[in-house]
């Protein structure tokens, strides 16, 4: 068996959020098409988190069961563009530890 790591591109059921950081429903619909769902469907796939304590689907899995991914482009960019999701209460301090690696002094 082979596995991808998706970060934030593919969750469990779902994807990451493009209302900010410059995100862009149309390329993630892109990435996730041409880069994780080529890879052979019995692949694991390992997202950054999950919010229900699920660690680990298959490309199958997400191809079959995702509802946002099974849509077509249009659709995809339709919810995605009408999540209306508040603005992460975190992520102001994710953000920079993320820039740098969590590293912590002097860089």
């Amino acid at each position: 068996h082979g596995a991808v790591f998706t970060g934030d591109a593919v969750l469990i059921r779902g994807c990451g959020r493009t209302d900010f950081q410059q995100g862009s429903a149309d390329k993630l619909y892109t990435s996730i098409q041409t880069k994780i769902f080529t890879l052979p469907d019995h692949y694991f796939v390992y997202p950054a988190h999950d919010y229900t304590g699920q660690t680990c689907s298959s490309i199958l899995e997400e191809k079959t069961h995702n509802p946002r991914l099974t849509k077509s482009r249009e659709e995809f960019i339709e919810i995605m563009n009408n999540l209306n999701l508040s603005y992460p209460k975190q992520i102001d301090k994710a953000l920079p530890a993320n820039v740098i690696c969590g590293l912590q002094g002097d860089i």
